[in-house]
């Protein structure tokens, strides 16, 4: 009977889904100078637990972000602490925001970790209701030779009506410079133009999408070991 409370409970409350992962990234979070000030914009512990275990026992190398945080700091922490091969690629169209981050990275000696780009976006030509990356800048600043095998999606800002599928915008992208063994993580999965994102990633790679909870999708391609919590 106890048991059967506890599950109807945890459906219900999803605290109980980010104890063991707040309790797992602890470390992470309080080992700088730096308070990290985590809101209801940040990804959730589940979600950055998910991120730093694949880095880990997947042995991801490049990773890309769409959407510079406090998440982009966890990460070089753990790249750090781990001794990991891994670079961190961050795509970010606030400025003042991305300065913000390359200032705590800078003063946490995360530098050689960490590569940002800050790329303004502006309203798409061929996706409606969309503002766009400069994908083309983007490519000249990269070396071709790179493919991600672990990649983020939390930006551009979608979550206005006239921005609502700016992220989709990101999958053309994203299949010509992923690996052939890589994990893509997408945020905001329960919003319309993310729905039509995780659709198009999961018909592109012959994938079904995790959902660790209604609001964070996870697709993987290729082999892998679990890193699901």
């Amino acid at each position: 009977m106890n048991f059967l409370f506890y599950k109807v409970l945890g459906k219900l409350f999803n605290f109980r889904n980010e104890e063991v992962p707040s309790f797992l990234l602890h470390e992470l979070v309080h080992q700088g100078e730096n308070f990290l000030p985590f809101t209801t914009s940040s990804l959730k512990f589940r979600a950055l637990a998910c991120i730093c275990n694949d880095l880990v026992v997947n042995q991801r190398k490049n990773y890309l972000e769409f959407g510079t945080g406090l998440s982009t700091i966890l990460v070089a922490r753990l790249i750090k602490k781990n001794g990991l091969k891994a670079h961190i690629y961050s795509i970010e169209e606030d400025k003042g925001w991305i300065e913000y981050i390359q200032h705590i990275i800078d003063k946490e000696g995360l530098t050689q970790y960490v590569t940002l780009f800050h790329l303004p976006t502006h309203p798409s030509t061929s996706l409606s209701q969309a503002s766009l990356y400069d994908f083309e800048t983007l490519r000249s600043q990269l070396d071709p030779s790179i493919h991600f095998d672990i990649i983020l999606v939390d930006g551009p800002a979608a979550w206005e009506k006239h921005k609502l599928n700016s992220r989709l915008g990101n999958a053309q992208f994203i299949a010509d410079t992923i690996s052939s063994e890589a994990t893509v993580f997408i945020d905001n999965a329960n919003r319309e133009g993310e729905k039509k994102l995780v659709a198009k990633l999961s018909q592109d790679f012959q994938v079904k999408p995790i959902y660790i909870d209604p609001t964070f999708a996870v697709l993987v391609n290729g082999k892998h070991y679990n890193f699901i919590i």
